[in-house]
C-alpha cells in the first residue's frame, strides 16, 4: 500500500464530528413545531371532552334541579321524617332496565310487584330493586294493557310490603301520600288529595304532583293501605291520573 492509497483509505473511514449528531436549527424548528401541534390536538380534544360533559349536564340538569322538583324533594324530606311514610317506603321498587326506569310496589311477602302495564312493555330484562339494596329479576305474572296495569313474580321471601284497600272506599278530599320515582329521584314521598270528578270514567284525580317516573307509584290512604295506583299525568291540567283499588283488586292472582 503506497502513500496515496493509505490516505484515501483514511479519509473513506473518517469519523464524523460530534457536532454533526446535535440537532441543527432546522431540527429545533421541526421538533418545535410537532410540539406546539401535540399541544393544539391535546388541547382540542380536552375541549370537546368538557363540551360533551356540558351538554350532558345541561341535559340533566334540568331534571335534577328545576323548580318543580326542588319543590317536591324539600316535600319529601319533611314527610320522610314520619315513621310511617318511612315504612311505607321499604316497599316501593324501582322497576328498570338499561333504557328507562318506573316504580313498583311489594304487596307480597314472597314477591308480588304492581307496576303500570307501560313500564315493563318493553323491558328485558325487568329488574326490582328495593330500598334496602336487594335486586331482582321479575317476570310479568299477569298484566292487562287496557287497564294499564301489570303484575310482577319475583323469588324472594319475607319482602316488606304494602297492604291494599279491600273496602275500596274512598272519596274526594281524601287525603294521599304517594311514593316513587320521579325523573332522575328515587323513593321520593309526596302528598295530595282526590280531586273532585274522580272515578267518573274510572279513574282517579290527583292533586299530588306527578312526574316521569311516577308511573307504577301507590296511592296510599290515610290508613296505610293502598287504593290506588298512579299511571299517568294529565297534560291538560296537571293532574296526576290513578287506577282506583277496586279494579287493580279484580286483576290480581287468586289467592295472593
Amino acid at each position: 500500500m503506497n502513500h496515496y492509497d493509505k490516505e484515501e483509505k483514511e479519509e473513506q473511514f473518517e469519523e464524523p464530528s460530534i457536532e454533526e449528531f446535535l440537532p441543527n436549527e432546522e431540527d429545533k424548528r421541526l421538533s418545535d413545531k410537532q410540539r406546539r401541534r401535540n399541544i393544539i390536538v391535546r388541547r382540542i380534544i380536552a375541549s370537546g371532552v368538557a363540551i360533551a360533559l356540558l351538554v350532558s349536564l345541561l341535559q340533566i340538569w334540568p331534571q335534577v334541579f328545576n323548580l318543580s322538583s326542588i319543590k317536591f324533594l324539600h316535600k319529601s324530606a319533611e314527610l320522610s321524617k314520619q315513621e310511617e311514610i318511612q315504612k311505607y317506603k321499604e316497599a316501593v321498587v324501582t322497576v328498570q332496565d338499561q333504557h328507562s326506569k318506573g316504580t313498583g310496589f311489594n304487596i307480597s311477602k314472597n314477591g308480588l310487584i304492581i307496576t303500570n302495564y307501560h313500564v315493563v312493555e318493553d323491558m328485558n330484562p325487568i329488574t326490582v330493586t328495593f330500598p334496602s339494596g336487594d335486586i331482582f329479576q321479575a317476570d310479568i305474572l299477569q298484566s292487562n294493557p287496557d287497564l294499564d296495569l301489570a303484575i310482577l313474580h319475583i323469588k324472594a321471601e319475607n319482602l316488606p310490603a304494602l297492604s291494599l284497600s279491600d273496602s275500596g272506599t274512598w272519596g274526594v278530599s281524601d287525603q294521599i301520600y304517594v311514593i316513587g320515582n320521579p325523573l332522575l329521584h328515587n323513593q321520593i314521598a309526596i302528598d295530595g288529595e282526590i280531586l273532585k270528578g274522580s272515578n267518573k270514567n274510572g279513574v282517579m284525580l290527583l292533586s299530588a304532583p306527578i312526574y316521569k317516573g311516577n308511573s307504577g307509584s301507590p296511592v296510599i290512604g290515610q290508613d296505610g293501605t293502598v287504593i290506588g295506583v298512579v299511571f299517568a299525568l294529565s297534560t291538560k291540567d296537571q293532574t296526576g291520573l290513578a287506577i282506583p283499588i277496586e279494579k287493580v283488586l279484580k286483576n290480581l292472582p287468586e289467592g295472593y
